[in-house]
């Protein structure tokens, strides 16, 4: 069906994020996008930041938020569900523009039926063919009309091959600016004086906290044994259920004098990130969140064995953790797979906490900002989604 026959008195559109990161992406974009383009409403995909900006959700990014091969077997029927429930929606709500956040496998899947149906794709975040599958770039015209980019050595992946792409920059530092609070605020508000602090972020999925969590308190009973004046905070996402969390913490069986230093921080990630000397964190945005507020840390991840092997055989970079990525070596320390084990990152962290690597590594992590452009990413992002909007109505 050709554009032009499904106009809207006012402009619609569906945004589609099926990750923490992108959904706080998504929240912050939609009023962006009011302001530019009059009575405009968005429905799709999010979590509760989404809802909380107005976005209709009619899929949660709990039914989709899952990674690795094996885990999307295992869970195909709920994502087959979720797309269906989109593609529906494809089909009633007739949306002016699609805005796909990341997501890549679904949001891939998603944005080629909206293709299908005529209806233009702004896909943001590219996925990391530079990391594996290289050749796919070529065929991304399949999934998007326009692709906005986070760096810009991603531009001429895609823009040789003929798909309009923008540097728009990362929004992680507008963000940042805006809302991280500063260490001595971070740390009053969670009652820290001066005893050393550790903060312990092993993921917003289940998956990724039923996987990492043993390990990360596994490693903090061993750095609490060499120092028992120390401090563990633990956030919780608000997507993660309290009583869940609660019930993961006890099948992990802290001691004792973990249990009594341990603190359950319900002001989010960031807070935590500045209030702490060092940090813990699962692969993932959090990392480069971490290295903006310029936290020291340690990186760790582990998934399905199978998903892993897979992935070793594709992927064709020498560092898996963003702000290692970006700076094209390794300033902070990843431990994967089998390497994660709480000896080694108690090891690592000690390092941190007791040496000179703090300082050296916050002198890298400050090489950081100046490699992610200049700020106004989701003013950008927002300024290309009305131009595609107005173009083709």
């Amino acid at each position: 069906m050709d554009s032009e026959t499904h106009r809207h008195p006012h402009p619609r559109i569906l945004i589609a994020a099926g990750e923490a990161s992108g959904d706080m992406y998504a929240a912050e974009l939609l009023p962006r996008l009011i302001a530019r383009l009059t009575g405009l409403t968005a429905f799709g995909l999010g979590g509760a930041q989404s809802r909380a900006a107005g976005i209709d959700t009619i899929v949660d990014l709990d039914q989709v938020s899952v990674m690795g091969l094996v885990e999307v077997l295992r869970h195909y029927g709920q994502l087959r569900a979720a797309m269906n429930t989109l593609v529906e929606a494809l089909d009633r709500e007739r949306p002016d523009l699609v805005i796909a956040i990341d997501f890549q496998e679904f949001n891939q899947r998603l944005a080629k039926a909206a293709k299908a149906r005529g209806i233009p794709v702004l896909f943001f975040v590219a996925p990391q063919v530079w990391a594996w599958r290289a050749g796919r770039a070529r065929h991304f015209d399949r999934y998007a009309d326009h692709m906005a980019v986070l760096f810009d050595f991603e531009v001429p992946l895609f823009a040789q091959h003929g798909l309009p792409t923008t540097q728009v920059g990362h929004p992680l530092l507008d963000l940042i600016d805006r809302e991280a609070p500063d260490r001595d605020k971070a740390r009053r508000a969670l009652s820290i004086h001066d005893e050393p602090t550790i903060g312990l972020l092993p993921g917003s999925r289940r998956g990724e906290i039923e996987r990492l969590l043993p390990i990360f308190l596994a490693t903090a009973e061993q750095l609490l044994a060499a120092s028992p004046a120390r401090r563990f905070l633990l956030p919780r996402a608000g997507s993660i259920d309290p009583e869940w969390l609660a019930a993961q913490i006890e099948a992990a069986g802290p001691s004792p004098a973990l249990r009594d230093r341990l603190t359950i921080a319900e002001g989010g990630a960031r807070q935590v990130m500045a209030a702490s000397d060092a940090l813990l964190v699962a692969s993932g945005t959090a990392t480069l969140e971490a290295a903006l507020i310029g936290t020291p840390q340690v990186i760790a991840y582990r998934s399905n064995a199978l998903t892993y092997a897979l992935a070793k055989r594709l992927v064709r970079v020498e560092h898996v953790g963003l702000p290692n990525i970006i700076l094209g070596r390794e300033a902070v320390p990843e431990r994967i797979q089998h390497d994660a084990t709480p000896t080694r990152l108690a090891n690592d962290l000690e390092s941190i906490l007791t040496t000179d690597r703090a300082r050296e590594q916050r002198t890298a992590l400050a090489e950081i900002r100046g490699r992610l452009g200049a700020g106004g990413a989701l003013d950008r992002l927002a300024d290309l989604a009305a131009e595609m909007i107005t173009r083709s109505g």
